[in-house]
């Protein structure tokens, strides 16, 4: 067993103790509150990504070192995704159909598609996987725009800025030598950059769509990263699993004001 599988194992173990305390204080609230749905798919979502957790445990112990077949942890990522998807719309008041979001939601996640096959060669398992995220991505950017929590151009700052990190995977598949390394600095730049200003803007706001949207950001570069960039990347997706856990929090207080 290789030192970074090591720490993966660690870090998801971690992980999964953060993700026991973030339910254990969910669950009273879904009794406890008026907009119940929202604490109810939050906890089952969390609990869904706990599942995959333990899969990936079990599956780094008796296997370490080797990539991992399409298997039931990829189910309960899809299922975390649905369900916080779930929770989203439960708390979404306006839910205008604007086209130019649905087209630019449906795209961005074949983009994102396209990449994870061009890295990893798995057609069914990323195309299967990947949709859920479109409904994911479109709900953020509804409740995003619609409740004001970017502005205008910081939304389009956002999705320009995510948009480049996917074409930046052009060059980054096809490029060596010290062109290669100068687009893989500036490619982790921008990620960790632009994971660094969700994480601002998560704090400060307690929104649980901007939130969320962190969330997202951190599971998507998990998806393009690799090596110790990786484990950084998996560090701050443990982080802002209690920005969420507090987000969520913050929602239903609001919503009985």
């Amino acid at each position: 067993m290789s030192n970074l599988t090591l720490v993966e194992i660690l870090l998801t173990i971690f992980q999964s103790g953060v993700l026991v305390f973030i339910i254990a204080n969910t669950v009273p609230l879904v009794h406890g509150s008026k907009s119940y749905f929202l604490p109810f798919f939050f906890a089952l979502s969390m609990a869904s990504c706990l599942l995959s957790n333990f899969y990936w445990i079990a599956y780094d112990i008796l296997r370490p070192d080797s990539r991992m077949p399409i298997a039931c942890n990829e189910i309960g990522e899809c299922a975390m995704i649905l369900l916080l998807s779930a929770g989203l719309d439960s708390v979404l008041k306006d839910k205008k159909i604007a086209i130019g979001e649905v087209v630019f939601a449906i795209l961005f996640t074949c983009a994102n598609i396209a990449a994870w096959i061009a890295w990893s060669g798995e057609w069914f398992q990323d195309i299967l996987f990947g949709i859920p995220y479109a409904y994911f991505i479109w709900l953020l950017i509804r409740g995003l725009k619609s409740r004001g929590c970017l502005t205008r151009k910081e939304l389009w700052f956002s999705s320009v800025t995510a948009v480049f990190v996917l074409v930046m995977q052009i060059p980054l598949l096809i490029v060596k030598g010290s062109l290669f390394e100068f687009t893989k600095i500036v490619f982790f730049v921008v990620i960790f950059a632009m994971m660094g200003w969700f994480g601002i803007k998560s704090f400060l706001s307690k929104d649980f769509f901007v939130a969320s949207a962190f969330f997202l950001w951190t599971e998507l570069a998990m998806f393009l990263t690799s090596g110790v960039f990786y484990y950084i990347v998996f560090a701050a997706n443990v982080l802002v699993l209690p920005l969420l856990f507090i987000s969520m929090k913050k929602e239903l207080a609001d919503d009985l004001c």
